[in-house]
């Protein structure tokens, strides 16, 4: 008989483990979930880290301090998903809340500190850190940010900037910034897609937008 796992208190904090009968369906993934239901005012967290390093190399940008690593792998002949994490913000029947499903937020204390405050990394590879370049780059079909949504429901509002969101020290604050690549990188690409066969494009010669349409889609 499965026996249910005991609730684990430490320090306050309450981890509630799922009964395991409850993941017999899932038992040949092995599984290991956790469920909190929380009924008192204030801060629940699941899961709550803070890493805090107070030493480490004396030459700068040597050492990374990551809070939270989550690494989903597939081997080879596995042609399945892999999510490095799935985060989800419900309201059920009857609740009116601000859904976040993901914040990812830079702080930053220190006004003389010059390098960049990235509150969101996108990136793809095609080898571990460190390892050789395979010589190509294997990123057919990659997509860098991808909105979706189930039949029947969307988005109002694919991008939307808040009125204190946007601020430069120096200079002007940008919305959409290309100005890192070469006026012949900018010439190459679709900077929107409208059809398959109509985008909007730069020129490099006149340095201006403009209206490309081709005649075979």
């Amino acid at each position: 008989m499965i026996k249910s796992a005991q609730a684990i208190v430490r320090g306050g904090a309450s981890i509630i483990m799922l009964p395991l009968a409850a993941l017999a369906p899932f038992a040949q993934a092995q599984p290991y979930s956790t469920e909190w239901t929380l009924n008192t005012p204030g801060l629940g967290c699941s899961i709550c880290t803070r890493l805090t390093r107070t030493g480490g190399s004396s030459a700068p940008l040597l050492d990374f301090t990551v809070a939270a690593l989550f690494s989903a792998t597939n081997g080879p002949g596995v042609n399945q998903w892999a999510f490095g994490a799935a985060t989800e913000a419900w309201a059920q029947p009857g609740s009116q809340s601000i859904l976040v499903a993901l914040e990812s937020a830079v702080i930053n204390e220190e006004p003389t500190n010059p390098y960049p405050k990235i509150a969101n990394n996108a990136v793809i590879k095609n080898r571990a850190d460190g390892g050789a370049n395979p010589g190509q780059p294997m990123n057919a079909n990659s997509i860098a940010y991808w909105i979706t949504a189930q039949p029947g429901t969307g988005f109002e509002r694919g991008l939307v900037f808040h009125t204190q969101s946007l601020l430069a020290t120096h200079g002007r604050p940008v919305a959409i910034d290309l100005s890192d690549l070469s006026d012949a990188q900018i010439g190459a690409i679709d900077l929107i897609r409208i059809r398959k066969n109509v985008s909007l494009r730069y020129d490099p010669a006149t340095q201006q937008l403009v209206l490309h349409i081709d005649p075979t889609p």
